[in-house]
C-alpha cells in the first residue's frame, strides 16, 4: 500500500539529530527542471505541523550540478541547525553541497535525498547514445500505422499525395514523426548537455560526489512504483497540479487504447481469412484480402509497441538488464551428440546408422530481460547511497518520481 505521508519518518530524522522543531530550518531543494513550488506541500505541512522553518530555495537546474550547487550555497547561511531535503537532481546537489563545503562554515548538518540519481540517470546516457530518439520514432510510427492506413487503405509511406512534391514536403509517417519529435523535446526528461554530463551514469562528477566521505546524517528515500511504472509516471506528471493528482490516469486510458487496437486487429485479420477464401468464387476479393492483411500488419506494429512499451522504457532508463536462463527442450537427438549440448539419455553401445536417434531433453541457454524496481524514471539502485547502512533507507512502495513530491491522494487498490 502507498504510504500516505512521509512526514512522519522525516520527524524522527529530526529527533535522532538532538534538535528541537522549531529550531530548526528545513530546506527542500526541487530535481532539474523544477521550480521552488514542487515541495509546496510538504513544506506547507512542516510550517503548520511540524513548527519547522521551512524555505524552498529556486537554482538554475539546466545549467548543471556546479553552478546549481553554488546559487543553492548563497541561500542557506552556514548553520549547524540545518536539514537539506533533495528530491531527484536536487538531491545531488545537496550532496555536493555537503563535499564542497569546508567543516568550519557547514551549511547543512543532515541530508534527506528523495529519488535521487545517486548512481546517475540512465536515461541521460538513452539520450546521449540517441536510444531516446530513436525509441521516440518507433513509438510514434508504430503508433500511426493502423489509424493512417486505416484512412488511406495503403501505408502512409506510399501514400505520398501529388501535392506534396510541389510544396517540396514528402509526407511520410518518418517526416511527420520527426517534425513532432525533436531532440529538444526529448531534451526536457534528460536535461541540458551539461546537466546530462553531471548526472548521467558513469559520470566522473557523481563518482567524486561517491568517493567523499560525509559525516553529516544523510538517509536514502527510495521510491518503488507498481506497474505499468511508465505509465503512472507519466500520469502523476500530467496532474500533479492539478486538484486531485492521480498515477491512474493513463493505465485506464491505455486499456481502452489497447482493446481498440487488438479489435482492429482481429477484424482485419478475419477480413483477410474471410476475403481469401471468398476469392476463390469471385477473384476481385483476394486483391481485398491483401489490403485487409496489411491493414491488419500495421494495427499489429501499433497492438506489439502498446505490449512492449513497459519494457522499452525500462530499457532507455537502465532498469532493466539482461541474464542468461538455461532450460531444457524435448527434441529429437541424434546418434552423435550435438557438439556443446548435455544430454538426459545414454546411447552408449548404440548402433550408429542413419536410422538411430531418439528424443531427449536437451539443455539450452538463453538470454531473458529482468526489471529493477523503480520509481518510473531512476531504478532503485541508483536512488541507493552504498555507503549508507540498511537503517539508512527507506522504502516507498508504490510511489513514483513525480508522485513522492504530494502523496495525499495517492491510493492503492481504491485505498489511501
Amino acid at each position: 500500500m502507498k504510504k500516505y505521508s512521509i512526514c512522519p519518518f522525516f520527524f524522527v530524522f529530526f529527533l535522532a539529530l538532538g534538535l528541537q522543531a522549531q529550531n530548526k530550518n528545513t530546506y527542500w531543494v526541487h530535481g532539474l527542471n523544477d521550480n521552488s513550488t514542487a515541495w509546496q506541500h510538504y513544506a506547507s505541512i512542516f510550517e503548520a505541523e511540524r513548527r519547522m522553518n521551512s524555505s524552498r530555495p529556486s537554482y538554475p537546474s539546466s545549467s548543471g550540478v556546479t553552478a546549481s550547487t553554488s546559487s543553492v550555497s548563497s541561500f542557506i547561511p552556514v548553520n549547524s541547525q540545518n536539514i537539506g531535503i533533495g528530491h531527484s537532481m536536487g538531491g545531488v546537489v545537496l550532496r555536493n553541497l555537503d563535499r564542497v563545503s569546508p567543516s568550519s562554515s557547514r551549511r547543512i548538518n543532515g541530508l534527506i535525498t528523495i529519488a535521487t540519481p545517486n548512481s546517475g540517470a540512465g536515461i541521460a546516457n538513452s539520450f546521449e547514445d540517441n536510444s531516446l530518439y530513436s525509441a521516440s520514432q518507433t513509438a510514434c510510427n508504430d503508433l500511426s500505422a493502423g489509424p493512417l492506413t486505416e484512412l488511406f487503405g495503403i501505408p502512409w509511406n506510399v501514400a505520398t499525395l501529388s501535392f506534396t512534391s510541389a510544396l517540396g514536403a514528402n509526407l511520410t509517417t518518418s517526416k511527420i514523426c520527426e517534425l513532432l519529435i525533436t531532440n529538444d523535446l526529448l531534451s526536457q526528461y534528460a536535461g541540458s548537455a551539461q546537466a546530462r554530463a553531471d548526472l548521467k551514469m558513469g559520470s566522473p562528477f557523481l563518482s567524486q560526489i561517491d568517493n567523499y566521505s560525509s559525516s553529516i546524517p544523510r538517509l536514502s528515500m527510495i521510491a518503488q512504483e507498481n506497474r505499468p511504472v511508465h505509465w503512472r509516471l507519466l500520469s502523476s506528471t500530467i496532474t500533479r497540479n492539478s486538484t486531485n493528482p492521480s498515477d491512474q490516469l493513463l493505465p485506464d486510458a491505455i486499456t481502452g487504447v489497447e482493446v481498440i487496437y487488438n479489435g482492429f486487429f482481429v477484424a482485419r485479420t478475419a477480413g483477410t481469412i474471410v476475403n481469401a477464401i471468398l476469392g476463390f468464387i469471385n477473384p476481385v476479393l483476394f486483391v481485398q484480402a491483401a489490403i485487409n492483411a496489411n491493414k491488419a500488419v500495421q494495427w499489429k506494429k501499433g497492438v506489439d509497441w502498446l505490449n512492449e512499451s513497459e519494457t522499452i522504457w525500462n530499457g532507455l532508463t537502465k532498469s532493466s538488464r539482461m541474464e542468461p536462463e538455461t532450460y531444457w527442450v524435448w527434441t529429437w537427438v541424434p546418434c552423435e551428440a550435438i557438439p556443446g549440448k548435455q544430454l538426459l539419455i545414454d546411447d552408449v553401445g548404440r548402433d550408429r546408422d542413419e536410422s538411430c536417434g531418439e528424443w531427449g531433453f536437451v539443455e539450452r541457454t538463453r538470454q531473458v530481460m529482468v526489471h529493477y524496481p523503480s520509481d518510473g524514471f531512476i531504478p532503485s539502485y541508483s536512488q541507493d547511497i552504498s555507503s549508507l547502512p540498511a537503517s539508512n533507507r527507506y522504502f516507498i512502495q508504490g510511489a513514483n518520481h513525480i508522485e513522492v513530491l504530494n502523496m495525499s491522494n495517492s491510493k492503492l487498490n481504491g485505498q489511501p
